[in-house]
Protein backbone atom coordinates (compact mmCIF):
# COMPACT_ATOMS: atom_id res chain seq x y z
CA UNK A 1 0.00 0.00 0.00
CA UNK A 2 1.18 3.54 -0.72
CA UNK A 3 -0.48 5.20 2.25
CA UNK A 4 -2.07 4.26 5.55
CA UNK A 5 -4.71 5.69 7.83
CA UNK A 6 -3.62 6.32 11.42
CA UNK A 7 -5.98 7.11 14.24
CA UNK A 8 -5.65 7.29 18.01
CA UNK A 9 -8.64 6.17 20.04
CA UNK A 10 -9.31 7.39 23.58
CA UNK A 11 -10.07 4.98 26.45
CA UNK A 12 -13.70 6.07 25.95
CA UNK A 13 -13.51 4.78 22.31
CA UNK A 14 -13.74 8.22 20.67
CA UNK A 15 -11.08 9.32 18.16
CA UNK A 16 -8.59 11.90 19.43
CA UNK A 17 -6.30 11.98 16.37
CA UNK A 18 -6.48 11.00 12.68
CA UNK A 19 -3.98 11.26 9.83
CA UNK A 20 -3.26 9.78 6.39
CA UNK A 21 0.47 9.25 5.82
CA UNK A 22 2.61 8.07 2.93
CA UNK A 23 4.45 4.73 3.11
CA UNK A 24 8.15 4.75 2.26
CA UNK A 25 8.41 2.56 -0.84
CA UNK A 26 12.01 1.61 -0.06
CA UNK A 27 11.51 0.08 3.38
CA UNK A 28 7.73 -0.01 3.87
CA UNK A 29 7.91 2.25 6.94
CA UNK A 30 5.74 5.23 7.83
CA UNK A 31 5.48 7.66 10.72
CA UNK A 32 3.54 10.58 12.10
CA UNK A 33 3.31 12.44 15.40
CA UNK A 34 0.68 14.14 17.51
CA UNK A 35 0.38 15.99 20.80
CA UNK A 36 -2.03 14.77 23.43
CA UNK A 37 -3.84 17.71 24.93
CA UNK A 38 -3.47 18.58 28.60
CA UNK A 39 -7.15 17.93 29.20
CA UNK A 40 -7.06 14.33 27.99
CA UNK A 41 -7.60 11.54 30.51
CA UNK A 42 -4.99 9.08 31.68
CA UNK A 43 -5.49 5.49 30.56
CA UNK A 44 -4.85 3.19 27.63
CA UNK A 45 -5.26 4.76 24.21
CA UNK A 46 -5.17 2.63 21.07
CA UNK A 47 -3.19 3.48 17.94
CA UNK A 48 -4.76 1.95 14.83
CA UNK A 49 -2.79 1.95 11.56
CA UNK A 50 -3.50 0.37 8.20
CA UNK A 51 -5.96 0.21 5.38
CA UNK A 52 -8.93 -2.05 4.73
CA UNK A 53 -8.45 -5.43 6.40
CA UNK A 54 -4.69 -4.93 6.76
CA UNK A 55 -4.69 -3.14 10.12
CA UNK A 56 -2.38 -3.20 13.13
CA UNK A 57 -2.90 -1.81 16.62
CA UNK A 58 -0.64 -0.62 19.44
CA UNK A 59 -1.60 0.34 22.98
CA UNK A 60 -0.47 3.79 24.13
CA UNK A 61 -0.37 3.96 27.91
CA UNK A 62 -0.75 7.46 29.35
CA UNK A 63 0.78 6.99 32.76
CA UNK A 64 -0.44 10.19 34.38
CA UNK A 65 -2.89 12.89 33.53
CA UNK A 66 -0.96 16.03 32.49
CA UNK A 67 -0.95 18.67 35.21
CA UNK A 68 -2.42 22.01 34.23
CA UNK A 69 0.03 24.85 34.86
CA UNK A 70 -0.90 27.52 37.37
CA UNK A 71 -0.21 31.23 37.55
CA UNK A 72 -2.10 34.29 36.39
CA UNK A 73 -2.54 35.76 32.99
CA UNK A 74 -4.58 33.12 31.23
CA UNK A 75 -3.11 29.85 32.55
CA UNK A 76 -0.87 27.70 30.33
CA UNK A 77 -1.43 24.07 29.46
CA UNK A 78 0.39 21.10 31.01
CA UNK A 79 3.18 19.15 29.39
CA UNK A 80 2.41 17.26 26.16
CA UNK A 81 3.16 13.55 25.77
CA UNK A 82 5.58 12.60 22.99
CA UNK A 83 4.96 9.14 21.54
CA UNK A 84 6.85 6.81 19.23
CA UNK A 85 6.33 3.23 18.03
CA UNK A 86 9.69 2.66 16.31
CA UNK A 87 11.86 2.21 19.39
CA UNK A 88 13.35 5.71 19.29
CA UNK A 89 12.33 8.74 21.33
CA UNK A 90 13.71 12.22 21.95
CA UNK A 91 12.32 14.20 24.88
CA UNK A 92 13.10 17.70 26.10
CA UNK A 93 14.31 18.03 29.67
CA UNK A 94 11.49 17.13 32.04
CA UNK A 95 9.29 15.89 29.20
CA UNK A 96 6.75 13.07 29.23
CA UNK A 97 6.88 10.33 26.61
CA UNK A 98 5.93 6.80 25.62
CA UNK A 99 7.97 4.67 23.20
CA UNK A 100 7.36 1.10 22.05
CA UNK A 101 8.88 -1.47 19.70
CA UNK A 102 7.09 -4.17 17.72
CA UNK A 103 4.14 -4.21 20.13
CA UNK A 104 6.40 -6.19 22.50
CA UNK A 105 7.85 -3.58 24.86
CA UNK A 106 6.71 -0.12 25.97
CA UNK A 107 8.71 2.46 27.93
CA UNK A 108 6.78 5.23 29.71
CA UNK A 109 8.74 8.29 30.88
CA UNK A 110 6.97 10.45 33.49
CA UNK A 111 7.36 14.22 33.66
CA UNK A 112 10.54 15.47 35.33
CA UNK A 113 12.22 12.06 35.35
CA UNK A 114 15.39 13.82 34.21
CA UNK A 115 16.61 17.39 33.94
CA UNK A 116 18.41 16.62 30.67
CA UNK A 117 17.27 16.12 27.11
CA UNK A 118 16.59 12.40 26.74
CA UNK A 119 17.43 10.35 23.66
CA UNK A 120 16.18 6.80 24.11
CA UNK A 121 16.51 3.73 21.90
CA UNK A 122 15.11 0.20 22.19
CA UNK A 123 16.80 -2.65 20.32
CA UNK A 124 15.74 -6.30 20.15
CA UNK A 125 18.86 -8.44 20.44
CA UNK A 126 19.12 -11.24 17.89
CA UNK A 127 22.35 -12.81 19.14
CA UNK A 128 21.84 -13.93 22.72
CA UNK A 129 23.96 -17.04 23.30
CA UNK A 130 26.55 -15.16 25.36
CA UNK A 131 23.82 -13.76 27.61
CA UNK A 132 22.12 -17.04 28.48
CA UNK A 133 23.06 -20.25 30.25
CA UNK A 134 21.22 -23.54 30.01
CA UNK A 135 18.97 -22.59 32.93
CA UNK A 136 17.04 -19.53 31.76
CA UNK A 137 13.62 -19.94 30.17
CA UNK A 138 12.94 -16.90 28.00
CA UNK A 139 9.34 -15.70 27.81
CA UNK A 140 10.19 -12.65 25.69
CA UNK A 141 12.91 -11.38 23.45
CA UNK A 142 15.87 -9.67 25.08
CA UNK A 143 15.66 -5.90 24.66
CA UNK A 144 18.49 -3.44 25.19
CA UNK A 145 17.21 -0.02 26.23
CA UNK A 146 19.74 2.81 26.06
CA UNK A 147 19.83 6.52 26.83
CA UNK A 148 22.28 9.32 26.13
CA UNK A 149 23.52 9.93 29.70
CA UNK A 150 24.80 7.65 32.50
CA UNK A 151 22.86 9.07 35.46
CA UNK A 152 19.82 7.24 36.80
CA UNK A 153 16.34 8.72 36.49
CA UNK A 154 15.05 10.82 39.37
CA UNK A 155 11.57 9.30 38.98
CA UNK A 156 10.66 5.67 38.21
CA UNK A 157 10.30 4.79 34.53
CA UNK A 158 7.68 2.17 33.64
CA UNK A 159 8.50 -0.79 31.38
CA UNK A 160 5.76 -3.04 30.00
CA UNK A 161 6.59 -6.30 28.22
CA UNK A 162 4.47 -8.80 26.33
CA UNK A 163 5.44 -12.36 27.28
CA UNK A 164 4.67 -15.87 26.04
CA UNK A 165 2.39 -17.29 28.71
CA UNK A 166 2.18 -20.63 26.85
CA UNK A 167 5.82 -21.34 27.76
CA UNK A 168 5.07 -21.29 31.50
CA UNK A 169 4.95 -24.70 33.14
CA UNK A 170 3.50 -25.86 36.43
CA UNK A 171 4.10 -23.36 39.20
CA UNK A 172 6.26 -21.06 37.09
CA UNK A 173 5.44 -17.38 36.80
CA UNK A 174 6.86 -14.55 34.66
CA UNK A 175 9.27 -12.01 36.06
CA UNK A 176 11.26 -9.15 34.55
CA UNK A 177 15.04 -9.42 34.77
CA UNK A 178 17.81 -7.00 33.91
CA UNK A 179 21.33 -8.05 32.90
CA UNK A 180 24.16 -7.04 35.23
CA UNK A 181 26.98 -6.22 32.80
CA UNK A 182 29.63 -6.39 35.53
CA UNK A 183 28.69 -9.67 37.19
CA UNK A 184 27.34 -11.19 33.95
CA UNK A 185 24.16 -12.41 35.63
CA UNK A 186 20.42 -11.80 35.27
CA UNK A 187 18.82 -9.96 38.20
CA UNK A 188 15.16 -10.56 39.08
CA UNK A 189 13.15 -7.34 39.57
CA UNK A 190 9.66 -8.84 39.56
CA UNK A 191 6.73 -7.08 37.94
CA UNK A 192 2.95 -6.79 37.95
CA UNK A 193 1.21 -9.24 35.62
CA UNK A 194 -1.95 -8.45 33.65
CA UNK A 195 -2.82 -11.18 31.16
CA UNK A 196 0.23 -11.62 28.93
CA UNK A 197 1.68 -8.23 29.92
CA UNK A 198 4.06 -7.56 32.79
CA UNK A 199 4.95 -4.09 34.09
CA UNK A 200 7.85 -2.98 36.25
CA UNK A 201 9.38 0.32 37.37
CA UNK A 202 13.12 1.00 36.97
CA UNK A 203 15.52 3.90 37.44
CA UNK A 204 18.11 2.88 34.84
CA UNK A 205 18.37 1.23 31.45
CA UNK A 206 20.25 -1.89 30.35
CA UNK A 207 19.24 -5.23 28.83
CA UNK A 208 15.85 -6.55 29.95
CA UNK A 209 13.88 -9.75 29.38
CA UNK A 210 10.97 -11.67 30.83
CA UNK A 211 12.03 -15.04 32.25
CA UNK A 212 10.16 -17.88 33.90
CA UNK A 213 10.79 -18.33 37.62
CA UNK A 214 9.76 -21.09 40.01
CA UNK A 215 9.58 -24.84 39.78
CA UNK A 216 8.00 -26.67 36.87
CA UNK A 217 5.68 -29.61 37.08
CA UNK A 218 7.67 -31.41 34.39
CA UNK A 219 7.72 -35.06 35.40
CA UNK A 220 11.18 -36.42 34.71
CA UNK A 221 10.39 -39.73 36.41
CA UNK A 222 9.84 -41.47 33.12
CA UNK A 223 9.05 -45.16 33.35
CA UNK A 224 11.68 -46.20 30.80
CA UNK A 225 14.89 -44.30 31.64
CA UNK A 226 15.92 -45.70 35.03
CA UNK A 227 19.49 -46.94 34.69
CA UNK A 228 19.77 -45.74 31.09
CA UNK A 229 23.20 -44.35 30.18
CA UNK A 230 21.56 -41.00 29.30
CA UNK A 231 19.17 -40.79 32.27
CA UNK A 232 20.75 -37.65 33.77
CA UNK A 233 21.00 -35.96 30.38
CA UNK A 234 17.37 -36.73 29.59
CA UNK A 235 16.19 -35.21 32.88
CA UNK A 236 18.29 -32.10 32.34
CA UNK A 237 17.12 -31.64 28.74
CA UNK A 238 13.47 -31.98 29.76
CA UNK A 239 13.86 -29.49 32.61
CA UNK A 240 15.43 -27.01 30.16
CA UNK A 241 12.57 -27.32 27.69
CA UNK A 242 14.71 -28.86 24.95
CA UNK A 243 12.52 -31.94 24.64
CA UNK A 244 9.38 -33.45 26.14
CA UNK A 245 8.29 -36.93 27.14
CA UNK A 246 5.23 -38.80 25.95
CA UNK A 247 1.73 -38.76 27.40
CA UNK A 248 2.05 -42.38 28.53
CA UNK A 249 4.85 -41.45 30.95
CA UNK A 250 7.69 -42.70 28.77
CA UNK A 251 10.58 -40.90 27.11
CA UNK A 252 11.47 -43.57 24.55
CA UNK A 253 15.24 -42.94 24.64
CA UNK A 254 15.94 -45.45 21.88
CA UNK A 255 13.38 -44.02 19.45
CA UNK A 256 14.91 -42.49 16.34
CA UNK A 257 14.60 -38.76 15.68
CA UNK A 258 13.27 -37.18 12.50
CA UNK A 259 14.90 -34.21 10.83
CA UNK A 260 12.02 -31.95 11.88
CA UNK A 261 12.17 -33.19 15.47
CA UNK A 262 15.91 -32.55 15.70
CA UNK A 263 15.45 -29.05 14.27
CA UNK A 264 12.94 -28.30 17.05
CA UNK A 265 15.25 -29.69 19.75
CA UNK A 266 18.19 -27.71 18.39
CA UNK A 267 16.26 -24.44 18.30
CA UNK A 268 14.94 -25.10 21.83
CA UNK A 269 18.56 -25.42 22.96
CA UNK A 270 19.86 -22.36 21.09
CA UNK A 271 16.92 -20.05 21.90
CA UNK A 272 17.24 -17.90 18.75
CA UNK A 273 15.44 -14.55 18.62
CA UNK A 274 14.92 -14.45 14.86
CA UNK A 275 11.52 -15.31 13.40
CA UNK A 276 13.08 -17.39 10.62
CA UNK A 277 13.29 -17.31 6.83
CA UNK A 278 10.45 -18.12 4.46
CA UNK A 279 10.47 -21.85 3.72
CA UNK A 280 11.03 -22.57 0.03
CA UNK A 281 11.61 -26.32 0.18
CA UNK A 282 9.58 -28.19 -2.41
CA UNK A 283 8.08 -30.26 0.41
CA UNK A 284 7.49 -27.39 2.85
CA UNK A 285 3.82 -28.34 3.07
CA UNK A 286 4.87 -31.59 4.75
CA UNK A 287 6.53 -29.76 7.65
CA UNK A 288 4.13 -29.86 10.60
CA UNK A 289 2.94 -26.61 12.15
CA UNK A 290 4.70 -27.59 15.39
CA UNK A 291 8.07 -27.58 13.56
CA UNK A 292 7.72 -24.84 10.94
CA UNK A 293 9.12 -21.98 13.02
CA UNK A 294 12.09 -24.03 14.23
CA UNK A 295 12.94 -25.14 10.69
CA UNK A 296 12.58 -21.55 9.44
CA UNK A 297 14.89 -20.32 12.20
CA UNK A 298 17.45 -23.01 11.40
CA UNK A 299 17.35 -22.07 7.71
CA UNK A 300 17.87 -18.38 8.51
CA UNK A 301 20.83 -19.25 10.74
CA UNK A 302 22.43 -21.34 8.00
CA UNK A 303 22.06 -24.54 10.03
CA UNK A 304 19.76 -26.29 7.55
CA UNK A 305 20.21 -26.21 3.80
CA UNK A 306 18.11 -29.14 2.61
CA UNK A 307 18.86 -31.65 -0.13
CA UNK A 308 20.06 -31.05 -3.67
CA UNK A 309 16.60 -31.85 -5.03
CA UNK A 310 15.13 -28.92 -3.06
CA UNK A 311 13.47 -31.02 -0.36
CA UNK A 312 13.84 -30.93 3.40
CA UNK A 313 12.30 -34.35 4.16
CA UNK A 314 11.00 -33.49 7.63
CA UNK A 315 9.82 -37.01 8.45
CA UNK A 316 13.04 -38.75 7.43
CA UNK A 317 15.06 -40.16 10.32
CA UNK A 318 18.12 -37.99 10.84
CA UNK A 319 21.45 -39.73 10.40
CA UNK A 320 24.47 -39.19 12.61
CA UNK A 321 26.25 -37.50 9.69
CA UNK A 322 23.35 -35.07 9.19
CA UNK A 323 23.19 -34.38 12.92
CA UNK A 324 26.92 -33.62 12.99
CA UNK A 325 26.52 -31.20 10.07
CA UNK A 326 23.70 -29.31 11.78
CA UNK A 327 25.64 -29.11 15.05
CA UNK A 328 28.76 -27.82 13.31
CA UNK A 329 26.72 -25.26 11.38
CA UNK A 330 25.09 -24.13 14.63
CA UNK A 331 28.55 -23.57 16.09
CA UNK A 332 29.56 -21.50 13.06
CA UNK A 333 32.17 -23.93 11.78
CA UNK A 334 33.13 -23.58 8.11
CA UNK A 335 33.43 -26.77 6.09
CA UNK A 336 36.78 -28.14 4.97
CA UNK A 337 36.25 -31.07 2.65
CA UNK A 338 39.72 -32.52 3.29
CA UNK A 339 39.33 -32.66 7.07
CA UNK A 340 40.40 -35.94 8.68
CA UNK A 341 37.94 -37.35 11.20
CA UNK A 342 40.20 -39.94 12.83
CA UNK A 343 37.40 -42.52 12.92
CA UNK A 344 38.08 -46.05 11.72
CA UNK A 345 35.18 -45.78 9.27
CA UNK A 346 36.34 -42.43 7.88
CA UNK A 347 35.92 -43.73 4.32
CA UNK A 348 32.20 -44.25 4.96
CA UNK A 349 31.63 -40.66 6.07
CA UNK A 350 30.22 -38.54 3.18
CA UNK A 351 32.60 -35.85 1.91
CA UNK A 352 30.07 -33.11 2.73
CA UNK A 353 30.01 -34.21 6.38
CA UNK A 354 33.70 -34.92 7.07
CA UNK A 355 34.62 -31.44 8.27
CA UNK A 356 31.56 -31.37 10.52
CA UNK A 357 32.28 -34.80 11.96
CA UNK A 358 35.90 -33.82 12.58
CA UNK A 359 34.76 -30.68 14.40
CA UNK A 360 32.15 -32.30 16.65
CA UNK A 361 34.64 -35.03 17.58
CA UNK A 362 37.42 -32.55 18.37
CA UNK A 363 35.00 -30.37 20.36
CA UNK A 364 33.77 -33.35 22.39
CA UNK A 365 30.19 -32.89 21.23
CA UNK A 366 29.78 -36.29 19.52
CA UNK A 367 31.67 -39.49 20.28
CA UNK A 368 32.09 -42.74 18.36
CA UNK A 369 29.92 -45.80 18.91
CA UNK A 370 32.62 -48.35 19.74
CA UNK A 371 35.72 -49.67 17.96
CA UNK A 372 36.30 -46.04 16.98
CA UNK A 373 33.35 -46.18 14.57
CA UNK A 374 31.31 -43.06 13.83
CA UNK A 375 28.56 -44.93 11.94
CA UNK A 376 27.52 -41.96 9.77
CA UNK A 377 24.43 -43.60 8.30
CA UNK A 378 23.03 -44.83 11.60
CA UNK A 379 19.91 -43.02 12.77
CA UNK A 380 20.27 -40.85 15.86
CA UNK A 381 18.15 -41.72 18.88
CA UNK A 382 16.38 -39.37 21.27
CA UNK A 383 18.93 -40.16 23.98
CA UNK A 384 21.82 -39.38 21.63
CA UNK A 385 20.17 -36.17 20.44
CA UNK A 386 19.64 -34.66 23.89
CA UNK A 387 23.15 -35.64 24.97
CA UNK A 388 24.87 -33.79 22.12
CA UNK A 389 22.57 -30.78 22.44
CA UNK A 390 23.51 -30.33 26.09
CA UNK A 391 27.14 -30.05 25.01
CA UNK A 392 26.62 -27.56 22.17
CA UNK A 393 25.81 -24.32 24.07
CA UNK A 394 28.99 -24.64 26.15
CA UNK A 395 31.00 -24.87 22.94
CA UNK A 396 29.44 -21.67 21.63
CA UNK A 397 30.50 -19.72 24.72
CA UNK A 398 34.20 -20.66 24.52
Amino acid sequence: MSEVNIKVVRPSNSVVFFDIVKVNAADGKFSTSFTLGSGEAAGTYKIVAGQGNDVGTQDLVVVAKPVVGGGGGGGGGGPSIVTSTNGKLTLPAGGTGVVSLEDKVTVSIPANATSKELKLTIEKLLTTQNLLTNKEVLLSSIFEILKNFPENFSKPVTLTFVFDSASLKGNQKPSVFYYDEVKKVWVDIGGKVDGNHITVEVDHFTKFAVLAVGQTDTDTKFSDISGHWAEANIKQAVSMGIVKGYADGTFKPGKTVTRAEFAVMLMNALKPQEEGSALIFSDSAKIGAWARKAVAQAVQAGIIKGYKDGTFRPDAEITRAEMAAMLANAAGQSSQSNAATGFADDKDIPAWAKASVAYVKQAGIVQGKGDNQFAPQDQATRAEAVTVLLKLPAQQKK
